[in-house]
């Protein structure tokens, strides 16, 4: 048994078969479902015609009585025998006036249903279990000024009769069904034939090599386009592994290149108090304070990549605050201002207005940093990056613009694409891995904003962000 479910052939005829019994069975059950649902609502609207046809010739009369003709009481037992029911006729006082049975006449029926006809209302009632099938309807006199409920009909049957016709109807679905199935296990196995004929012979001609045999020929092998499919598969699996194995690797690059910045701001600090013999007490605790934030927000940043990996996979959450968004630009600013400084980059900070927006805090400032910071790195020295803040009714707009080396045209479209870099060798003396525009543009459409850049080689690059101030959720409320 365990070699048969080893064999590729076996598999192959199992789920095909498997795969079109499944289908089978489920229209098996929808079509028996629908061909009783369809009796039944086929044999409740003939009866639910013939009781009104019958309410209404019983409501040409005033009275009960009158309207119980012996042409009447025949037609009624007609009527009881042709659908295999029982018809009563029931009084305004709640007497069985008429009963096909002859078993009830004269009694009295107590019944909500019968209660609701003499208030006009009609009651239906199937019950599958007991098959049994029931109708109340009242019969209304219309005199010349008013409608006046004489009497209500009731009728009740046995559906025995759709059991019956849907055994018979089981016997010729399981014929069809057997039909089919044999043409399932017939058409498996000659697909599985055509599948598998042409690796049986590539294992035949190799057992031929194995054995010694110079008869064997593989020469025309490669031409088989199934054996051409699970090459490139394979190519394909070798392929994606080694991507991913890349993957990791710059990823770990990716991580230094964003811890890059605090710590640089934290050893410029620290450079600055060792050089320095004597500083105020003042000056001293605003380097300390700074790198205390420095440390502080590496910490933040190192537990954000480790999220961002998951970015991809929909498992990330947003922490979402109101903030001042003039006074985070200028935060940002301030911490990177000792790495322009060094390379005499002039920072300029341009604002409109005031603005607030809902936004991660942590992630927005990676997301910015990034762009300043890339802004400084390809620049020239001596240059400028000026950032600009504005905003409309629904959106804050910010412009990161450098006079730098600047991106080529064909380059453009792709400065977002994961691991993609315009200048490797001058991406590696600055630390850049291809990762960080990626990770810029994720964090920005996690807020629902989008971003653009905009170059001309030689003279700049801009880059501009549309984020919405109030963020919204998924499932469409405000946060």
């Amino acid at each position: 048994m365990k070699k048969l479910f080893k064999s590729l052939q076996s598999r192959i005829i199992i789920s095909i078969f498997a795969a079109g019994i499944i289908p089978i069975a489920i229209l098996h059950m929808i079509i028996l479902n629908t061909c009783s649902a369809s009796l039944v609502y086929q044999r409740m609207s003939e009866v639910r015609h013939r009781c009104s046809m019958i309410a209404t010739q019983l409501g040409t009369y005033s009275e009960v009585s009158e309207s119980l003709t012996s042409e009447m009481m025949e037609r009624l037992n007609w009527y009881s025998e042709a659908y295999g029911g029982r018809l009563l006729v029931v009084d305004d006082e709640f007497r069985i006036v008429l009963d096909t049975y002859s078993a009830q006449k004269g009694k009295t029926i107590i019944s909500d249903a019968v209660f609701g006809a003499f208030s006009g209302n009609t009651y239906e009632h199937y019950d599958a279990n007991s098959e049994y099938l029931e109708f109340v309807i009242p019969v209304t006199y219309s005199g010349a000024n008013e409608k006046l409920v004489t009497s209500a009909l009731v009728f009740s049957s046995t559906t025995s009769w759709i059991g019956d016709s849907m055994k018979r109807a089981r016997m010729y679905l399981y014929f069809l069904e057997g039909v089919l199935v044999c043409l399932l296990l017939f058409a498996s196995i000659y697909i599985s034939y055509l599948i598998c004929s042409p690796v049986n012979r590539v294992t035949r001609e190799i057992e031929k090599l194995n054995v010694g045999s110079f008869e064997a020929d593989i020469s025309g092998l490669t031409s088989y386009r199934e054996i051409d499919a699970i090459i490139d598969s394979s190519s394909q699996v070798i392929r994606h592994y080694q991507e991913m194995e890349e993957s990791q690797e710059q990823f770990v690059s990716n991580v230094s290149h964003e811890l890059r910045t605090p710590m640089t701001s934290v050893r410029v600090l620290a450079d600055s108090l060792i050089g320095q013999s004597s500083i105020p007490e003042e000056v001293y605790q605003e380097f300390l304070g700074d790198i205390s934030v420095e440390i502080d927000r590496e910490s933040r940043i190192i537990e954000d990549l480790l999220s961002m990996s998951r970015l991809g996979k929909g498992s990330d959450s947003m922490n979402i605050s109101q903030v001042n968004i003039n006074e985070f630009i200028l935060d940002i600013m301030r911490r990177l201002k000792p790495i322009a400084e060094g390379r005499k980059i002039e920072l300029i900070y341009e604002s409109f207005r005031q603005v607030n927006a809902d936004i991660d805090e942590v992630k927005l400032s990676q997301a910015f940093v990034n762009l300043i910071e890339n802004a400084i790195k390809y620049n020239r020295d001596g240059g400028y990056v000026k950032v600009s803040l504005d905003s409309d009714h629904a959106y804050f707009y910010l412009k990161v613009a450098d006079n730098g080396i600047g991106i080529p045209q064909d380059a453009l479209p792709h400065v977002f694409d994961r691991f993609y870099r315009v200048d490797k060798a001058r991406s590696r003396e600055t630390g850049g891995t291809g990762l960080g525009l990626s990770i810029v543009r994720t964090i920005i459409l996690l807020h629902y904003g989008v971003i653009k850049a905009e170059s001309t080689y030689g003279e700049g690059t801009t880059f501009t962000v549309r984020i919405p101030l109030t963020h919204v959720d998924t499932t469409g409320g405000r946060t």
